[in-house]
């Protein structure tokens, strides 16, 4: 599991492709080998009141990458750096003349703490 929670600004909520920018994280995550496409979730929070600094006009988007299955320092920093460039290279072709951040985070946790409970009918029957 990993899942990716993202939180932008009203003015990049509207302008990014949010629908392809996630299909192409999914599938680069999957393709490194470090994570399972079907194990991949992810999700948009666009904040209604955003303020960088004192400039109301800056943006910001900030990526939060949650694991639960431990990883090497290298993979983590592999995830980090897909999302970074996906998203970074994003807010480039934009071309904002506002100021503007783009920053990935990463939270560890232990198999042991979290629950998780679910069905999935396509990977049952495929396994039938």
């Amino acid at each position: 599991m990993p899942h990716l929670v993202i939180e932008t600004t009203p003015t990049l909520g509207a302008l990014l492709d949010f629908p392809a920018l996630l299909q192409a994280l999914h599938s680069a995550l999957a393709a490194n080998g470090d994570a399972r496409l079907e194990d991949l979730k992810s999700r948009v929070h666009e904040t209604g009141i955003a303020l960088a600094g004192s400039d109301p006009q800056a943006q910001f988007i900030v990526i939060r990458l949650i694991t639960t299955n431990p990883r090497s320092p290298a993979a983590e920093h592999r995830m980090m750096a897909t999302l970074h460039a996906v998203f970074n290279d994003a807010v480039v072709q934009l071309g904002l003349k506002t100021s503007w951040q783009c920053c990935v985070l990463i939270e560890r946790i232990a198999n042991g703490d979290y629950l998780k409970s679910g069905n999935r009918p396509a990977l049952v029957e495929a396994a039938l």
